[in-house]
This record gives structure tokens, C-alpha cells and sequence, in this order.
């Protein structure tokens, strides 16, 4: 049993178009016959809160097994000390860059990073730096990325370009009226434009990107992962658990809000199977975006999980939940995949 819920993180301000994720997972830990409780980031202060509610109100428990921050923006990570605060965590698996380079004070968020640190310790919650390979539960949660090396490498980049004035374009916000939902929808899939060319920030590309095994189901998060780090995390998937036509996923969380800078058709083929093939598995893709955001989700990449047999759904302001072996809840209600949108220049 598992169930995986995606609260919305709109903005730190409430409503806005600052899209952010906040991930509440409780599944059965098979060893042990229990269940155990998982978050991954926590969104922007305040929803550090509404991840504690859900938690207590849906799980039935204060008891946090498992904290997981994929990296230190302010949209995933700020939210985690609120949370902390308000729970039992056991563990708190965090990139900690003070013991991996000397100069740090340009590391952007550095403050909220230091403060959650610090709340984890006095509240007696053990810290680990998430690297490929690190498995809890029996290896029913495994880090398939980065390795040690590759997020040193990364976060030199990070600090080089952050004293000299340069940020990626990835990392822009967007102010709009309410675009409806992503408009222009079609009857039928159009040609794919999505290419391989995106490119993300290496701050993104150090998020920790988790496997979660229950049962035969296989469920990947992926933080604000991009190309690159992606495919380091297949090679270990392959490595450890076997090719993905073999073992397929079940669930694929979309990486960076569904932006079009973060995938790429190669690497949807390798992880997915490409169009017009039989497809893998057929899984769910979740994506969390903010309702009036202008570029999230990527109506490219809906298409292109698609294409590659997923229903994909989106936050866009409100909760969203895949289980499976989890009872009905009262008062929620099915929700409609996406279908075809047109693909512009977003």
C-alpha cells in the first residue's frame, strides 16, 4: 500500500505563480508490516504547516520516518523547519555545502538551509547527506542521485556562477492573469517539440532524486532535476534495479514543475519507452505547478509523457493524490488527465 499526495505551493506569500513542492508519501514497509511516513520538501514557510495537518489528518500520526530536502530553494526547502517543528521526524536527509567546499558565502538560501539544520538538532532528528546508493526500509528507498563527486562539481558551478552575477533562465518567475488552465486544447497529439537541447541550472541538477519500491511498484521523485542528472540516476536504476522495459515505473514525478529546460526526448525514451512503442508501464506523472503560472506546466512536456502512455495531472492549487491499496477518501473526487495541448514557445 502507498499513498502519494502533492500539496500546493503557490507562492511564499500564498496564491501567486512561484510554483514549489510539497510532498506528503505514506507507504508499507514490507520487512516490518507497518507503515511509515515520507516528505519530500516542503514547499515555502507556510506550507510546512499544511504538510503537518495533512499529515495528522490523513495518516492519522505526528511521526515523520523520513524527511527528504532534494535541494535548497526557497520553494522546497523553507517549508521543512516549519514542519519539523511540528512533528516527530526521525531523519532529515539534507546536502549539507559547508563540508564539501570552504567558501560558502555566496551559496544562495544559505540562512534557511543553517536554520533548518539547526531545528533538526535540537529537536534530536539524525542528519544524512542523500548520495546514490544511501537505502532506508529495507532498500524500499533508495537515492539513485547524485554521487558525492558529481554534487561537489555541481555546487563549485552553483557558487562560480552566483559571484559572478549569473543566473540560468530556469530559475525566472512569471506574473500572469489566469491563463485557464493551460488553453488550447486538442483532439489529438501534435508533432513533438519537445528536444534535447534544455538546459537547468546546476542547483537543479543536485537535487536528490529517490526511488521508492512497494510491492512491484516503483515510484520515481525527482526534485529539480535535469538531463544530466537524470540520466547519472538511470544509470543506477539500471544498475540496481534493471532496465526500465524490464522493471518499468509506476509513478514519475515530472522534474523543476514540468518545465520544458529539464527533459528532453531521449532521456523520456530511456526512462518511459518512446512513442508509438508499447509503452512501459503506462504510469501516473505528477506535476507540481502553480495555477497562474505562465510556464509550468510545459504544455511540451504534458504532451511528451503522453505520448509515452502517463496520465499526467497537475497541483494547480489544490491537492492531488495516487494511491494504491489506500481506502477512498470522503469528499474527494477522480480527476481528468490531461489531454492534448498545443504545443507553442513556452
Amino acid at each position: 500500500m502507498y499513498e502519494i499526495d502533492f500539496l500546493p505551493v503557490e507562492s511564499e506569500s500564498g496564491q501567486g505563480s512561484k510554483s514549489g513542492d510539497a510532498i506528503a508519501l505514506r507507504f508499507t514497509v514490507e520487512a516490518e508490516q507497518r507503515n511509515a511516513v515520507m516528505v519530500i520538501d516542503g514547499g515555502f514557510s507556510h506550507i510546512g504547516e499544511n504538510l503537518a495537518d495533512h499529515i495528522a489528518e490523513y495518516y492519522g500520526t505526528d511521526v515523520v520516518d523520513l524527511v527528504v530536502s532534494t535541494h535548497p530553494d526557497a520553494d522546497h526547502l523553507n517549508g521543512l523547519s516549519t514542519l519539523i517543528e511540528k512533528v516527530q521526524a526521525k531523519e532529515l536527509l539534507i546536502h549539507r555545502p559547508r563540508m564539501h567546499t570552504h567558501d560558502v558565502s555566496d551559496f544562495s538560501n544559505l540562512e534557511a538551509l543553517d536554520d533548518l539544520i539547526t531545528i533538526a538538532r535540537s529537536r534530536g532528528v539524525s542528519i544524512t547527506e542523500p548520495f546514490t546508493g544511501l537505502s532506508r526500509f529495507g532498500r524500499q528507498v533508495s537515492v539513485l542521485g547524485p554521487t558525492a563527486s558529481y554534487y561537489e562539481s555541481l555546487l563549485e558551478q552553483h557558487l562560480a556562477e552566483e559571484r559572478s552575477g549569473f543566473s540560468r533562465a530556469s530559475k525566472s518567475s512569471f506574473s500572469s492573469v489566469d491563463r485557464g488552465l493551460l488553453p488550447k486544447a486538442l483532439s489529438y497529439l501534435p508533432i513533438e517539440t519537445l528536444d534535447d537541447g534544455g538546459e537547468t541550472g546546476p542547483r537543479n541538477n543536485s537535487s536528490v532524486i529517490t526511488l521508492l519500491r512497494v510491492g512491484s511498484h516503483r515510484l520515481m521523485f525527482t526534485g529539480d532535476a535535469g538531463i544530466p542528472a537524470l540520466g547519472e540516476a538511470c544509470d543506477e536504476y539500471e544498475r540496481t534495479v534493471g532496465s526500465f522495459g524490464f522493471a518499468p515505473l509506476s509513478f514519475f514525478q515530472a522534474p523543476h514543475h514540468g518545465s520544458r529546460r529539464n527533459l528532453g526526448p531521449t532521456i523520456l525514451n530511456r526512462i518511459l519507452g518512446e512513442p508509438g512503442a508499447p509503452h512501459y508501464s503506462g504510469a501516473t506523472a505528477f506535476i507540481s505547478s502553480a495555477k497562474i503560472s505562465e510556464k509550468h506546466p510545459s504544455p511540451k512536456v504534458v504532451n511528451a509523457l503522453t505520448r509515452r502512455g502517463c496520465q499526467v495531472f497537475a497541483t494547480e492549487g489544490r491537492t492531488i493524490t495516487h494511491w494504491n491499496g489506500a481506502p477512498t477518501r470522503a469528499n474527494w473526487t477522480t480527476l481528468t488527465p490531461f489531454g492534448p495541448l498545443v504545443e507553442g514557445d513556452d
